[in-house]
């Protein structure tokens, strides 16, 4: 049990790129009692004993799968793809009394290709301590997840996580980031306040935002704020609720001035530019729905979601050409757009639709099908997935999709006009968490 929590913590602190410049015999690292093990006795409340552990707790996720696709682009020969991957995560929690937790996430994954060298990687998600004052003000200090918005497929008031939510995937966790949480709760509120150190040159680059919760009737009311030396101030809102069987979910954002470089008529001469004055709103509404029927014809779960991007273009047709022009200009010479951000071509329309529905055990069969859309109605351009899991052979689960996108010429999701479709099988081996 030593050794595999010793290499558990290896695992979870060594960069993956720095297991392969080391050679040396694991069995060497045990030959000594490195863990004392200390038994006390320990008079604690029964409510107390559920947040005590005599012992690290280790565990984690895997999934093992094999996909094939072929993706075919007009005016090119179709290209397949082989790619087997191994992926999960690995956690390590620590609690020896009600007053201090420890906790650590890293994700992991090793994937081989078609023609392509193995590849792996090791990223740290979450790594913090957990600790209380008086048991009235709670802290956390350290990497970890911290979504604020309620949003499903677009987020405008998650204003400090580092990952951002990606539409055709909305389940996947979020990148939080560096902080010192500060909470305290009182009734059925809760007050929250974040020192954020991601990207600080100095001290007072320190970022603050305070966040407030509060509960009336059957919807929670949210309000925060975020204000950080050279970064744009903004203020946040946000409402869950539900109606009937409707899940109900709406945010709004305002912010004076941008992060973003802006295009303007001249294109790149001109780019980027900045507005720091200009009052900049964002919001965004939608709905989720489920479904269960007794008799397995129709369990569903749908979701819907609007979104209004303030910092999107009036005119589409100056971030068209604007794509337009890098595209042809890194063709000859990649140095000249270097300096374009690409966070500064996403994002760019007005206005946004994303929606998902899930068909699980259709018709009281052994199949369930999904679809997700992710729409820029400004440009007229989108992108859908869909996908149909067949029965479980021998513990294999099988699946075969079609994703492709639409739209004109340099549009957001048009790419440079071509239609680009992928039809993939794709069977996951074995998934399970230990």
């Amino acid at each position: 049990m030593r050794r595999t929590i010793c290499f558990i913590l290896l695992l979870l602190f060594i960069p993956a790129g720095m297991v392969s410049a080391f050679d040396f015999d694991f069995d060497d690292l045990f030959n000594d009692d490195l863990l004392i093990e200390v038994e006390e006795t320990v008079d604690a409340k029964p409510e107390e004993a559920l947040l005590v552990q005599d012992r690290v707790e280790v565990g984690g996720s895997y999934n093992l799968s094999f996909r094939a696709s072929r993706t075919k682009v007009k005016g090119f020969e179709p290209e397949d793809s082989l790619i087997l991957s191994l992926g999960g995560n690995l956690f390590l929690d620590y609690r020896p009394n009600p007053a201090f937790r420890l906790f650590a996430k890293s994700n992991y994954g090793v994937q081989a290709r078609k023609d392509e060298n193995l590849t792996s990687s090791l990223k740290l998600s979450e790594l913090f301590a957990d600790f209380t004052y008086d048991n009235k003000v709670f802290f956390r200090g350290g990497k970890q997840q911290a979504a604020w918005g309620v949003g499903y497929f677009f987020s405008p008031a998650d204003v400090i996580s580092v990952g951002r939510i990606d539409p055709q995937d909305p389940d996947q966790d979020l990148e939080g980031p560096l902080a010192l949480k500060v909470h305290y709760p009182k009734g059925s509120s809760n007050y929250y306040t974040y020192l954020l150190f991601d990207g600080l040159d100095t001290w007072r680059d320190i970022a603050v935002a305070p966040k407030v919760e509060m509960v009336m009737g059957r919807s929670e009311l949210g309000f925060g704020a975020y204000l950080q030396r050279g970064k744009v101030p903004r203020l946040m809102a946000t409402l869950s609720s539900s109606l009937g069987d409707f899940g109900l979910f709406a945010e709004a954002v305002v912010s004076k001035g941008s992060d973003k470089g802006f295009v303007g008529e001249l294109g790149l001469l001109d780019y980027p530019i900045r507005e720091e004055d200009k009052l900049f709103f964002h919001a965004t509404a939608g709905a989720t729905y489920s479904l269960n029927d007794p008799d397995n014809l129709f369990n569903l779960r749908g979701a819907v979601q609007y979104y209004f991007n303030g910092e999107g273009y009036e005119d589409q047709k100056v971030i068209a050409n604007f794509r337009e022009q890098i595209f042809h200009a890194g063709l000859f010479n990649p140095d000249s757009v270097a300096h374009v951000a690409q966070s500064d071509l996403s994002s760019t329309g007005r206005h946004y639709i994303g929606a998902l529905l899930n068909w699980d055990r259709l018709l009281n069969t052994k199949l369930s099908l999904s679809g997700v859309l992710t729409a820029n109605l400004s440009d007229r351009s989108g992108v859908f997935r869909s996908v149909l899991s067949l029965p479980k052979i021998a513990g294999m689960s099988p699946s075969v999709g079609v994703s492709f996108n639409y739209g004109d010429a340099y549009t957001e999701f048009g790419l440079h006009g071509e239609r680009v479709t992928t039809v993939f099988a794709a069977v996951t081996i074995r998934s399970g968490s230990f």
